[in-house]
């Protein structure tokens, strides 16, 4: 079905797939490449450790079952050709593009799009920029960068609590043949940076992209962490909605037109519409995911709004 830089994708006849990982490690779109012994098997299984991780904690992932070393089944998605890379403290191509120093860390997390193209280096792409060029849409990227923050929540104190610090990561996602966004592809020390806590060692891929050795000794050295945790953090993720309500274009605003006769008396220039609308904000304590939308949906429908007279927009976001 598809064969990638270190995993191949074969479809079964259930239509869910089989990704086998690969002992292939690879740098600078292909440019530097080998093979490594025993990476196939340890990033398989810690992706498998992580993937039943997030599941655990109330994640949509496409991750079903373990079927060998170097094997997982999932389920069949479509990958979206957008990935979102969650950022915690600077590091690699971010302090290169704007010129800032490695390690400076960050007091909110920053959430970025990437376009997934070999060809131009998988540039850097404005969300905006994204929805209309039609890769994903508005609805998707609310989606991806609020489940993106709540993972990042997840994984920060899953490593801490080995004495990791977890730098950066990138998440890809991917649509179920039922149109469902869910994460997707592996988690894995090639997909994200990982520091000893107390002395900055370098524990991921930038051990192969920086010639500084023993790489394959430190994703093992992080895999037997993960495997060794006895207990997991409980963790309180929050999910946030913030719904606007507006009456529909077709309906007479009387509260907008008084608003507006007041602006004028009041000898406001240039004012020529007030419509007046209402928000809403509800707090939830549940993970981010397609279901929650589908929940915010119902209560705007049958709840905070007239379907008959108003509209309707929101977006959620996900934090302690």
């Amino acid at each position: 079905m598809y064969s990638g830089k270190a995993k191949d994708v074969t479809l079964l006849e259930d239509n869910n797939v089989r990704i086998t990982f690969r002992d292939s490690i690879s740098a600078f779109d292909g440019v530097k490449k080998e093979e490594l012994n025993e990476k196939g098997r340890i990033n398989c299984k810690t992706s498998v450790i992580l993937f039943e991780l997030l599941n655990r904690y109330g994640f949509a992932t496409h991750y079903l079952s373990q079927l060998n070393d170097i094997e997982m089944i999932c389920k069949n998605v479509e990958i979206k050709p957008v990935e979102v890379v969650c950022r915690n403290v600077t590091a690699g191509s971010f302090c290169k593009r704007y010129g800032v120093d490695n390690g400076i860390e960050f007091e909110t997390p920053i959430i970025e799009f990437f376009l997934k193209d070999d060809d131009l280096h998988d540039p850097l792409v404005a969300k905006e920029i994204a929805i209309q060029l039609g890769w994903i849409t508005k609805a998707e990227s609310t989606l991806m960068e609020s489940t993106t923050r709540a993972v990042n929540q997840v994984l920060s104190a899953i490593f801490e609590r080995i004495s990791l610090k977890l730098v950066d990561f990138k998440l890809e996602f991917g649509s179920t043949d039922e149109g469902v966004l869910i994460i997707a592809d592996e988690i894995s020390a090639d997909t994200m940076r990982l520091w000893e806590i107390d002395t900055g060692e370098i524990k991921d891929k930038d051990r192969y992209r920086k010639d500084l050795g023993g790489v394959i000794d430190h994703y093992k050295d992080v895999l037997q962490r993960l495997e060794e945790i006895e207990s997991y953090p409980e963790i309180s993720i929050k999910s946030t909605a913030e719904i606007t309500i507006e009456l529909k274009k077709s309906v007479l605003d009387p509260a907008g037109e008084v608003t507006l006769r007041s602006l004028k008396r009041k000898g406001y220039q240039g004012v020529e519409e007030v419509r007046l609308g209402k928000s809403a904000k509800i707090s939830f304590s549940l993970t981010p995911s397609p279901n929650l939308q589908e929940i915010i949906k119902e209560i705007s429908d049958s709840i905070l709004s007239n379907p008959l007279i108003e509209n309707y927009t929101f977006d959620f976001s996900s934090g302690e």
